[in-house]
């Protein structure tokens, strides 16, 4: 089948609705009547309030549901559909299928299979290695934040290491400040812990809460403290301890005698970086790189692969590496 013929399967919208089949759209607002939301991210729940209108289903995994409930997003029960990786959804001839992707928690890739045998997905957002790779595909809607050649960190293996060995040292001379986005902050503890820093966590109310809720679907970080409690405030005078805060928070919020330590994925010079005496950015990202989006695609082997050019990235560019590297015709959309 032509790229062209293929299209009618999926695409993305204006509005940054990812439109795979007839019924489905993920991501974005649509009249389709499955809206699937792959994580919590503001840029993936765009439009949801319409969706919550005209949608009649909106589907997402149970752990992404109860954390946009905690963020304020209240979707009516009958409307509310969660589904498990790996459990079909079948909605008018077409079967849904959530998969894992590595990311925020409760992040997952969405596979559509139709009734006359084709077979579209979409990444979401994602890292790899760790996102099972979708295969036998029709078409794929990948993810492009990173999409530019030079976009790569070769550290990558190895900066967990330095982030736990970074707060490790801190913690000798003081409290530590980790500010980061919701979903890589419970990422951030749960490497941590792995890697045994034992120090109390505290959190303060929204990040404890989506804290708590991504421990009751599996996440492993021990005891968080809420920030305003007497156990939080006693831990907080041993001055030995790591404070989890958005990033939003990081100019008015930041102490003198703590050390900051900034998680951004926007930095592929090094690993660690210091910007200033008690400032530290670190490397530390939730999306695959350029290389790591190629290896997807190269191991999916799908017949079209469409780049997502709604959210920030560099979509082109990743379409045309993908036709003159691995030969797969590949197109942003929508077209910019």
């Amino acid at each position: 089948m032509s790229p062209e013929k293929l299209l009618k399967l999926a695409n993305v919208s204006e509005r940054g609705a990812v439109l795979l089949g007839s019924s489905t759209a993920a991501d974005g607002p649509t009249s389709r009547p499955v809206r699937v939301v792959t994580h919590i991210h503001s840029d993936h729940i765009i439009g949801l309030g319409e969706s919550k209108r005209k949608s009649r289903f909106i589907v997402a995994t149970p752990a992404t549901l109860d954390m946009l409930e905690a963020l304020g997003h209240r979707i009516p029960g009958p409307k509310k559909r969660p589904v498990g990786y790996g459990e079909p959804l079948d909605y008018e001839g077409e079967r849904i299928t959530l998969h894992r992707a590595r990311h925020v928690f409760g992040a997952a890739q969405v596979l559509v299979e139709l009734e006359d045998g084709f077979r579209i997905a979409y990444t979401g957002d994602f890292k790899f290695p760790g996102t099972p790779v979708l295969m036998d595909l029709d078409v794929l809607v990948l993810e492009s934040t990173y999409g530019r050649p030079d976009w790569v960190r070769p550290f990558k293996d190895y900066v967990e290491m330095l982030f736990t060995d970074l707060v490790l040292e801190a913690l000798s001379r003081g409290p530590v400040h980790v500010y980061a986005y919701h979903g890589k902050l419970q990422e951030a503890m749960e490497i941590l812990r792995s890697n045994g820093v034992d120090a109390p966590f505290i959190a303060p109310g929204r990040i404890y809460r989506l804290t708590k809720i991504a421990e009751k679907h599996g996440l492993s970080v021990g005891e968080v403290l809420e920030d305003g409690t007497r156990e939080a405030e006693e831990v907080k005078r041993s001055a030995w301890y790591v404070y989890f805060n958005h990033m939003a928070t990081y100019r008015r919020r930041r102490l003198g005698n703590a050390t900051n330590v900034i998680l951004s994925g926007w930095e592929f010079r090094e690993p660690l970086r210091r910007i200033n005496g008690s400032t530290w950015m670190v490397a530390l990202s939730d999306h695959a790189d350029f290389e790591d989006l190629l290896r997807y695609v190269e191991e999916s082997r799908p017949k079209l692969v469409l780049t997502d050019a709604f959210r920030d990235g560099a979509a082109e560019i990743l379409a045309g590496e993908i036709e003159r590297r691995l030969g797969i015709p590949a197109m942003p959309r929508p077209r910019l």
